[in-house]
């Protein structure tokens, strides 16, 4: 049925564009990559849901090639220019290959532009019990490539999650990975959280553009949860938020803000409860605020689409809105990745009087809703709002509308910092009913019961803590010219520097495996931040120095600006603050790197590495492991993704790693 839709599609064409709702109709759409047209035709229409391509044992591999067509960048599989939906089951094993096809990497720069500054940034100068700072360097874009799987709790080396070293070739340009292919096997745990979780391109350096690109796709991971919802008559649909372009200047969001005034359910934006004094923990040297990035009113408006169709700022039109159609009495699952490279997302559902309409939350990314022992939390409908940062997922169950009414699902407006992008409020969805007959797959019974999950990180409230840090995040204008940003993440401890992230330098933080650790992550900055550590689920204690009643499990969590409102003219500054339990089991052993998701931050040097260190090894102080370590696939070697002249990937990742 899907291939007589597209095929249907085709013969229909008509030429469109990226442009303002009255003009978008995406019936140009013609997904198939050709030689003419890598990246297919058109853009989506509005309703398209990206296809799903199963793992299984008649089709154990996906092949994912990257194309380019000018300024936009796919994945392409079995033929078709959209990144489809991998569904694999816990206990699998996914086998991704990644062909590297793009042919001129010079016009992503397109997407990166960088202003010119008519009076130069100076340089920070030293202060006695201030952290020195190490100013960064632009990355050039070179088109090289590889796979991250946001979530996956599977061990940082080849041929598994590891993004540090192993990259592709793009078609042109220096070879520095020595290879245009490579193959990724996942052994997916049998205890690794059901749930939603996603695929992007991790190059130091070149994430942005390749994301802005249209680089990104959702990866399903089944369980028993899924088997009973589908018993119910349950369906699910994945919804996912990119990030097209940020070209609006302040003004005109402001207009766009203000048509929305007039709509039901309109608020103002949200904006996270703000530090209170003192709310620093004194640890090491303390971080230069007055020279840090100042309050703006030239942050661009972070454009945005969903499952590849545009969104509309300002007040929308239903005709301007992705239509989602139920059963009258049914529900659906919605499963929600927030793949856009720094707009925040603040989802609710409501009514046509603007009352917010109750969800049922099933999971946060991808980990479902459970207590520290594993059991489950009550499906309790909650018409809160739900804020999703960068990277983040949320998975809801969602009741269709009565016969004659709608609901209209959208995002709040985020107030993300003075320093931070505009983030209005836009309606993303309307929902009607359709009328139940008997013939219809699901009757009006209640949603099955969640059943209990046991993961790696069940039981993590319960460890003790092993050791405490304070982990910083800072942003300074680059020295020179170029209007850029340098973007730091350190541990705040006695002789450390705020230095961009190095993929030569050592690892920021060094644990052996089967440590526990609570981490306050500190944000000096004038805007929000979104932070993340691959491998791992941590446990959120406390937002601001309050306590949460019950820690949300998370792999993204949103780090609340500094206070007052601009922290490089105030006499006192208050970092926003979380804190967060960790747990780095011997499973997940080699180089973990931590970052904001915010991603042209990460390009731009706010990004670290916790090496953890499995029983058995040791590393000298001076940073050289000992011979064993090093021989883990992806562990102490040069980064060829960088500077190396390329190798061979290990043909299977070390027994002792592997997950259990």
């Amino acid at each position: 049925m899907r291939f007589l839709i597209l095929f249907l599609l085709i013969c229909c064409a008509s030429t469109t564009s990226w442009a303002d709702a009255d003009e978008y109709a995406g019936m140009a759409w013609q997904p198939y990559s050709t030689a003419q047209h890598p990246c297919g035709i058109g853009i989506p229409p509005r309703g398209d849901f990206p296809h799903d391509r199963w793992v299984n044992a008649r089709r154990p591999v996906v092949r994912l090639t990257v194309r380019q067509e000018g300024t936009r960048l796919c994945y392409v599989a079995d033929g078709i220019a959209e990144a489809p939906v991998i569904r694999v089951r816990q206990g699998d094993t996914l086998t991704i290959t990644l062909r590297n096809e793009i042919t001129d990497p010079a016009l992503l720069e397109a997407l990166l532009p960088a202003g010119k500054l008519a009076s130069p940034n100076g340089s920070v100068p030293h202060q006695a019990g201030v952290m020195d700072i190490v100013p960064g360097t632009a990355h050039a874009v070179t088109g090289r490539t590889n796979l991250h799987v946001h979530g996956f709790s599977v061990p940082p080396v080849a041929p598994q999650d590891e993004v540090l070293m192993g990259c592709v070739d793009p078609a042109a340009g220096t070879a520095l990975c020595g290879q245009r292919e490579m193959t990724y096997r996942y052994n997916v745990p049998t205890n690794m959280s059901p749930g939603l979780y996603w695929y992007h391109p991790h190059v130091h350096g070149e994430v942005t553009a390749q994301m802005l690109a249209g680089l990104s796709g959702a990866i399903v991971v089944e369980g028993a949860d899924d088997k009973a919802r589908d018993a119910a008559g349950i369906p699910d649909r994945v919804f996912i938020v990119r990030q097209e372009q940020d070209t609006d200047a302040k003004a005109v969001a402001t207009k766009a803000a203000a048509k929305m005034v007039a709509l039901p359910g309109v608020k103002m934006p949200v904006t996270l409860v703000p530090p209170p004094a003192g709310n620093s923990v004194v640890a090491g040297l303390r971080v230069d605020t007055r020279h840090e990035l100042g309050c703006s009113n030239k942050t661009a408006v972070d454009e945005i689409s969903l499952n590849g169709a545009p969104v509309v700022d300002g007040a929308a039109k239903d005709a301007d809105l992705t239509p989602v159609t139920m059963t009258a009495g049914t529900t659906q699952l919605w499963r929600v990745l927030n793949a856009a490279t720094d707009a925040f997302l603040d989802l609710v559902l409501m009514d046509e009087t603007g009352k917010p309409v109750p969800v049922r939350i099933v999971a946060r990314d991808g980990a479902p809703v459970t207590d520290d022992a594993g059991r489950p939390g009550a499906l309790t409908p909650t018409a809160d709002a739900q804020l999703v940062p960068p990277a983040g997922r949320v998975e809801f169950l969602v009741s269709a509308p009565a016969l004659g009414h709608k609901y209209y699902w959208l995002s709040h407006a985020v107030d993300t910092g003075c320093a931070g992008d505009v983030v209005p409020e836009r309606r993303l969805a309307v929902v009607t009913p359709l009328p139940y007959t008997d013939d219809g797959d699901q009757g009006h019974a209640a949603p099955p019961a969640p059943g209990a999950s046991s993961s790696l990180f069940t039981g993590l409230l319960a460890r003790k803590t092993d050791r405490e840090r304070i982990v910083a995040f800072a942003e300074y204008p680059r020295p020179g010219d170029a209007d850029q940003t340098d973007f730091y993440i350190t541990e705040r401890r006695p002789g450390a520097l705020l230095r961009p992230f190095d993929m030569l330098g050592p690892p920021a933080i060094t644990v052996p495996a089967g440590a526990v650790e609570e981490w306050v992550v500190e944000n000096w900055t004038n805007e929000l931040h979104a932070f993340h550590m691959h491998q791992v689920h941590f446990r959120v204690l406390s937002v601001n120095g309050k306590a949460l009643a019950d820690p949300p499990l998370l792999d993204t969590v949103t780090v609340p600006a500094a206070g007052p409102a601009d922290v490089t003219s105030a006499a006192q500054v208050a970092p926003g603050q979380v804190r967060i339990k960790i747990y780095f089991p011997e499973a997940l052993a080699g180089d973990i790197p931590f970052h904001c998701h915010l991603v042209d931050h990460e390009d731009n040097g706010m990004m670290g590495v916790v090496r953890v260190v499995p029983h058995g090894n040791a590393e000298r102080g001076d940073g050289v492991e000992k011979t064993g370590w090093s021989d883990l696939p992806g562990v102490g070697r040069v980064p060829i993704c960088r500077f190396g002249a390329g190798r061979a990937w290990a043909g299977a990742a070390s027994a002792s790693l592997a997950p259990r």
